[in-house]
């Protein structure tokens, strides 16, 4: 038998496909939101949730390189 996990194992489990989209699109520099995002996209395999997953994936990485860049170098 497979256990779902629930609640706790898939907290936007519960939302469509549109309401992924608008979450994404007004993130405006949640990441942790849209880090949850990105976890349940890897429940999903239709195309519309592969392209979703790589845009979020696409916004996430971009801040970590803009964080990367803002510590500066590591040795003077």
């Amino acid at each position: 038998m497979q256990r779902s996990g629930g609640i706790a194992g898939r907290p936007m489990g519960h939302l469509s496909i549109v309401d992924l989209e608008n979450l994404v699109a007004k993130a405006d520099g949640n990441w942790d939101e849209l880090t949850l995002v990105l976890a349940e996209l890897g429940y999903r395999k239709t195309k519309r949730a592969n392209e979703l997953r790589d845009l979020t994936s696409r916004v996430l990485d971009e801040r970590y390189r803009k964080d990367a860049r803002d510590i500066g170098p590591l040795f003077e």
